[in-house]
């Protein structure tokens, strides 16, 4: 009964946010901006920067120094006092973390921020240049994943935030993405029986809070979407790179950062 009620809530959360951003009067602004920004950015390369254990201020500075364009999400401003380095564009798709940071939220300065529509009576409220995006899938595109390269009317939301950073650097136009700080595991991973394995390590980077460090994460849930990714990016002469240092992710090609600038 109790997880029932819990699961009814958040349908009904999801259904007011939808609600509220169709009666806000921006849907069909906030549409336009999308279509903007469709291959705004042809022909450029980003970096796709994850949260993983081995990211790096001294990284992030290479990036700011070379001018690159970068997508960086949810609890990303924990490294901010480590690095003048700011993304360019900041997403957050977590159901728990749209309604739960707004502080994060207002505290990264980046060019654009994308949220999920059914967020917006929390994220209306973030300062800055704000788009909602109509998400689908999650849990439900394991089995049949789909990727989407425009992101006007729809994103797909598998497992995983990075996921959805790639579909919008590729619906800006971005065709060479760099991946830094995807570590691809956790010091608590859920495994697809359901079994939760304590491998003791640590789960983000240096400078994060302790309770992100106790998520769980399920891996195997990623590797479908990464998969799923570079099978789409190869089909579509995108070029999907892993600059990660160290780390579990072997969906992509890797490539050493270093030699990159």
């Amino acid at each position: 009964m109790v997880n029932y009620l819990k699961s009814m809530i958040k349908k009904l959360r999801k259904r007011y946010g939808v609600l509220c951003f169709c009666l806000s009067g921006r849907k069909n602004d906030n549409t336009k901006r999308l279509a903007k920004l469709r291959n705004r950015y042809q022909g450029k390369r980003c970096f796709i920067v994850c949260n993983g254990p081995s990211l790096k201020a001294a990284d992030l500075e290479r990036i700011h120094a070379s001018g690159d364009f970068s997508f960086a999400s949810n609890k990303i401003d924990k490294i901010f006092p480590q690095t003048a380095w700011r993304p360019s564009f900041y997403t957050i798709m977590d159901e728990s973390y749209q309604y739960s940071m707004l502080e994060t939220m207002n505290s990264v300065p980046a060019d654009i921020k994308f949220f999920r529509r059914n967020s917006y009576c929390v994220t209306r409220k973030v300062a800055g240049n704000c788009i909602w995006l109509n998400a689908d899938g999650d849990r439900a595109l394991l089995d049949n994943p789909r990727f989407a390269e425009d992101c006007t009317d729809i994103v797909y939301t598998i497992a995983t935030v990075t996921y959805v950073m790639f579909e919008l650097a590729v619906h800006m136009g971005f065709r060479e993405l760099y991946i830094i700080g995807c570590d691809n595991s956790y010091g608590l991973e859920k495994r697809k029986d359901g079994t939760i394995v304590n491998h003791g390590t640590a789960s983000y980077f240096a400078g994060s809070d302790e309770k992100s460090n106790k998520a769980v994460g399920a891996t195997w849930e990623m590797n479908i979407a990464y998969e799923y990714a570079r099978k789409y990016a190869d089909a579509h002469g995108i070029k999907i790179v892993n600059a990660t240092r160290g780390g579990h992710l072997e969906a992509f090609e890797r490539v050493d950062f270093d030699s990159l600038f």
